[in-house]
């Protein structure tokens, strides 16, 4: 009996539809460039539920007479390519012919279009992959395409999408990266109803700022560079406003969007005398390469491409950003030529400079200190019996208490010495630790470390019980987010409240003034605190949202007061070492690092 059968179409389908639709994102994706290859000049995206529910693109573009209508939902059905030859002069967004096929699979699907201005056009039903319907409806020219129940019959595949606010997000991100780079075409956006952008054709500057707001035309930097092998033009940021996370970075190349970390990591290349390394450049580039010297095919969405001499383009991206950050005094120069002397504005006639005066106190003795009660500090009887109670604590290894002699001579070359031993349990500070005693294990404890797992539990412990006490700031911060990041404030303002931050909305959408900040936090960190906490926010996806919350937050409060100014002095180091062992985990950082080595005598035996 034969064991191998052909599969039905419609179970084809949806095995195809696994590759092209893998969320209402990816079916926002292959409508747009649909419209975009039709010749539109007008696109309107309307959302409902985030797109589960339904998704509808509208656009004035030729439209479909009744064959087209039809064979459209067929798969491998294309209007791009007619030879295998064509694969490689790609101009179009699509060409494979079957994003139709996909979406009919896994949705309910209704198309309307006309390719006249006047006249009955065409409306199709499509179900499970079936056309269920088509009749004469009266339309604009154009098409629309209405997608509702997204995966209504694959309800596995139905429960593992995000929640509303992730979708709707991915949804933006596939917006953004289409209505980037027609600038020609209006574009509107919207979301139960709500209006999210509406773009008239604009320059490529003003479709920037139009999409992530107008302050934001003053941090583009223009590039441009042609060659034989490859046109670039577009903007780079100015490193002052490089954020640590991967804000916006957009490569497109013959007007598709691609992801490519192999020449992202040629603009880091050219930031990197200007960029610490945990910062990230944010850039806009349009390449403009020969069809025949790139493949589009290799990806199922499109968003990879294999171009034929990458390491040129590379190396043409990295010499135009250094370029343009040199050429547009992005990066600080050095006038040597300058007379850096102070420019004394002459006095007035008949005047006669004054004879500096200098007020000191004959009473002041520099060796005179202020006595101050010193705070209380566990003994060692103490400390031991609270490290063999913390469960979190390595247990294979025990704190042994010797005599104070052995102490003692674990410190001294010569055993015999005789003497006080006062200071055997200060701290010392060894670059970026700290060594001290704790019985007769040596301690070495990274204080940044230590310092994030402190302020963790403090920031934890306030944001579980009470508010975070706020800071007004001198001089208020003023920030400009985008819509995804205006829905999250908006969302979460009772917990950017609880947390410190005491934020107020400007004239214009999308801007706010930081006023007030978390009191642990130094006000320089008070912003990129707030833009770590937004972009958590946008990947929490958990059923326990108000754990997540809490602990997103005071790991992102607690990682910033840790950054900031720390004076290691013998009572500084000493209380650090009180609270740490005194934390919920002294032995690891909330976020998995080691902060404690311990070595004992006989561990020296074996390293030395």
């Amino acid at each position: 009996m034969p064991t191998i059968s052909i599969l039905p179409d419609h179970v084809a389908n949806q095995i195809a539809a696994g590759e092209v639709v893998q969320r209402p994102a990816s079916v926002v994706k292959e409508l747009l460039e649909n419209s975009i290859d039709a010749g539109a000049t007008k696109i309107t995206l309307a959302l409902i539920g985030s797109g589960k529910t339904s998704i509808s693109v509208t656009d004035n573009g030729t439209g479909m007479d009744a064959e087209d209508a039809e064979n459209c939902f067929l798969r491998h059905a294309t209007s791009k390519i007619k030879s295998a030859d064509d694969l490689f002069q790609l101009t179009t967004r699509g060409f494979r012919g079957e994003a139709m096929a996909s979406i009919g699979a896994v949705a309910h699907v209704l198309l309307r279009t006309n390719q006249n201005e006047e006249g009955l056009g065409l409306e199709l039903k499509l179900e499970d992959s079936t056309l269920q319907s088509v009749v004469p409806y009266p339309w604009n020219k154009g098409t629309q395409v209405v997608v509702k129940n997204l995966f209504y019959n694959i309800p596995a595949r139905r429960k593992f999408l995000k929640n509303d606010r992730i979708e709707l997000r991915h949804c933006i991100d596939e917006f953004h990266r289409v209505a980037l780079v027609h600038g020609h075409i209006e574009w509107i956006m919207k979301s139960d109803e709500n209006l999210l952008f509406h773009l008239k054709p604009a320059p490529l500057r003003q479709r920037i700022t139009g999409i992530f707001g107008r302050k934001f035309d003053e941090r583009l930097v223009p590039i441009q560079e042609a060659t034989e092998v490859v046109q670039l033009e577009g903007f780079i940021l100015k490193p002052e406003f490089a954020k640590k996370k991967r804000g916006e970075q957009f490569f497109f190349v013959n007007g598709r969007y691609i992801k490519s970390p192999y020449l992202h990591n040629a603009l880091r290349e050219a930031f990197e005398d200007v960029l610490t390394g945990d910062h990230h450049p944010g850039y806009f580039l349009y390449l403009s390469v020969d069809p025949a010297e790139i493949d589009v095919n290799i990806h199922p969405t499109k968003t990879e491409i294999k171009f034929e001499d990458e390491r040129a383009i590379y190396a043409v991206i990295r010499s135009a950003a250094r370029h343009a950050i040199g050429q547009f005094n992005v990066a600080p120069t050095i006038d040597f030529d300058a007379e850096h002397s102070f420019s004394v504005p002459p006095l007035p006639e008949g005047q006669l400079p004054r004879v500096p005066q200098i007020k000191v106190n004959p009473n002041f003795n520099p060796f005179e200190t202020t006595q101050s009660p010193q705070p209380r500090f566990r003994s060692d009887d103490e400390k031991y019996q609270r490290i063999q109670q913390e469960k979190y604590l390595n247990t294979a290894q025990t704190f042994e208490y010797s005599s104070e002699d052995e102490i003692k001579d674990f410190w001294n070359d010569n055993p015999a010495t005789t003497g006080t031993n006062e200071h055997t349990n200060e701290a010392m500070v060894w670059g970026k630790h700290m060594v001290t005693l704790l019985g007769r294990k040596l301690l070495i404890i990274n204080i940044s470390a230590a310092r994030y797992r402190i302020f963790y539990d403090q920031f934890l412990e306030k944001l579980r019980h009470t508010t975070l006490p706020s800071q007004q700031l001198l001089f208020p911060e003023e920030i400009q987010v985008g819509l995804s990041d205006q829905a999250l404030l908006k969302e979460y303002e009772g917990w950017f409240a609880s947390a410190g931050f005491d934020l107020r909305a400007a004239k214009n959408p999308g801007e706010f003034s930081l006023v007030g900040a978390p009191m642990l936090l130094a006000p320089e960190e008070a912003v990129p605190a707030l833009e770590e906490l937004l972009e958590q926010l946008k990947h929490l996806d958990t059923e326990s949202i108000e754990s997540a919350l809490l602990k997103s937050f005071a790991q992102t409060l607690a990682k910033k007061a840790a950054n900031s100014e720390f004076v290691k002095t013998k009572e500084a180091l000493q209380a650090l070492k009180e609270q740490l062992l005194s934390s919920s985990n002294p032995q690891y950082s909330p976020s998995g690092k080691k902060v404690i080595l311990e070595l004992a005598p006989e561990d020296l035996d074996t390293l030395l």
